[in-house]
């Protein structure tokens, strides 16, 4: 009998391919190619392998992780190295989704929500499905 994957490793699976879809989506979005992406926050166009998905409100809580509005591409030096460069990214969401979402997004945050082992599949299959789309129709 197979090993069940514990709770941790289904959701690190599960954003790996969440996290794949939004870079792959952005980068056509803000190159037209699969290759490169310009970061929300500093403007830089980049190398896909040089950018992140990065959330806005910082914690990656339950309520929020997955949630596509929150997750943008950002270079490896704004989200790792400069704690999401939350200004400028701040800005571009304003400019992108308004002020109601970015409140939404920060009093979701803080709301505890338990990701249960079915839910987290599902979450996985579903972005794989999409960016294996992407890289399918656009190579």
């Amino acid at each position: 009998m197979a090993k069940k994957l514990t709770i941790s490793k289904l959701k690190r699976y599960a954003w790996e391919e969440f996290s794949r879809y939004i870079r792959r989506k952005e980068c056509l979005e803000t190159t037209g190619t699969l290759h490169y992406g310009t970061c929300v926050s500093c403007g830089q166009t980049k190398p896909y392998k040089s950018l992140d998905a990065g959330h806005f409100v910082p914690g990656r809580g339950g309520a929020i992780l997955f949630d596509e509005r929150g997750v943008h591409i950002q270079c490896v030096k704004c989200n790792r190295f400069m704690s999401g460069n939350w200004v400028p990214y701040e800005d571009w969401m304003r400019e992108h989704y308004g002020k109601d979402v970015i409140s939404e997004l920060k009093i979701n945050s803080k709301l505890p929500k338990k990701l249960e082992r079915d839910e987290l599949v599902e979450i996985r299959k579903k972005y794989k499905l999409l960016a294996d789309e992407l890289e399918e129709n656009n190579e």
